[in-house]
């Protein structure tokens, strides 16, 4: 993996690399773990308590994930347009995880 240089005052410094990869690996692991959590107790939610048929719950996650799947795209526009990677991410990580933590608590 090759690591960008970033200019200060005293020279040049080595950033990003291998040293960011575990915070990127364990926000990815996070987000499949929660993910799956999500899936299985929608489809419970949605054929048991809304008494929706089997294949409209199914369709109706597979288009809620398949939508969700195109938020990268808008992350990536931010990310190589305004902000840098390291802020899109740190902000992204974080209302993730304020939105996951009220739907817990809802």
């Amino acid at each position: 993996m090759v690591a960008g240089k970033m200019k200060t005052g005293d020279g040049e410094r080595k950033v990003g690399g291998l040293k960011t990869m575990p915070f990127i690996l364990a926000n990815e692991v996070c987000d499949r773990f929660a993910t799956a959590g999500l899936m299985s107790n929608m489809i419970s939610y949605l054929t048991q308590q809304l008494h929706m048929p089997l294949v409209k719950a199914s369709n109706t996650l597979t288009n809620f994930a398949g939508t969700a799947s195109l938020t990268p795209l808008i992350g990536a526009l931010i990310s190589d347009s305004f902000a840098g990677g390291f802020w899109t991410i740190t902000v992204a990580s974080v209302i993730y995880q304020m939105i996951l933590a009220f739907s817990i608590l809802s």
